[in-house]
């Protein structure tokens, strides 16, 4: 660590701001060298009730083996303040119960489940995100340590490595619009049963629109996770649907 990274990450342990933890790389690595520098402060996630069970496996795992040794563990923020169950409504339940989807043009969804709860939480003190420095044009009044020093996501992977921790797959919901075809797939393979609970969610959406909009979780609504299965399946590849192009995309606006 250079002076330079060495004076931010003093910065950041003197002001003692939250961290805004996604259970992905960037946040991770983001912990790590604040927490070898000296840092104590509170780790915070805001949690949908519907990442990838990679995510909560991987958090689980880092809170016990590393974040317990250190004498710090992760707040977990669940719900809003007006739904009706004592712990919070998961995000798929909450779209379940009001027949909606999440949409690629209004992320109302990162706003409610992610950044309102974030909000509310930290009460007016400032919070770090894990926002890399490829990614600098993102948020840029945000307070940004990895970027601030010039920390890229592989850099990210190696310093998760160098502490002999597994590297966790990118953060993000299992219903989240922007996900590319490989990742459908790989649920659609892996949990067949969100996968399934996935598509059952897209068709009542469809089933209450009555035809009038073709309300898929595809963004250029081009097919339905119906269709997505069908494909899978038969084998076969759709013209279009791969979604290559979102690859660097990053859905939530929390940046984790």
């Amino acid at each position: 660590m250079d002076n330079q990274e060495k004076r931010l990450v003093n910065a950041a342990i003197e002001t003692n701001h939250i961290l805004s933890y996604g259970g992905g790389v960037n946040s991770t690595a983001l912990i790590i060298l604040l927490v070898n520098a000296g840092w104590k402060g509170d780790v915070v996630f805001s949690d949908t009730g519907c990442e990838w069970p990679d995510t909560y496996c991987f958090m689980d795992f880092f809170e016990t083996d590393w974040l317990k040794p250190r004498g710090l563990e992760i707040v977990r923020l669940k719900g809003m303040p007006w739904q009706r169950y004592k712990n919070g409504m998961p995000l798929v339940d909450y779209c379940e119960l009001m027949s909606v989807i999440p949409m690629a043009a209004v992320r109302w969804c990162t706003q409610r489940w992610k950044v309102e709860p974030l909000h509310r939480w930290a009460d007016g003190r400032d919070y770090m995100i894990g926002i890399s420095a490829e990614e600098a044009r993102r948020q840029p009044g945000a307070i940004r340590p990895l970027v601030d020093m010039g920390i890229d996501r592989d850099e990210c992977v190696e310093i998760i490595q160098a502490e002999g921790l597994s590297v966790p797959r990118k953060s993000g919901c299992y219903i989240c619009p922007f996900q590319r075809n490989s990742q459908w797939r790989e649920l659609w393979e892996r949990y067949p049963e969100l996968f399934n609970r996935t598509v059952r969610l897209e068709a009542s959406v469809q089933r209450k629109t009555e035809g009038r909009t073709r309300a898929t979780l595809d963004p250029s609504e081009k097919y339905t996770l119906r269709q997505r299965r069908t494909a899978y399946e038969q084998e076969q590849t759709l013209p279009g649907m791969d979604m290559e192009s979102l690859r660097d995309y990053q859905p939530c606006v929390c940046g984790l």
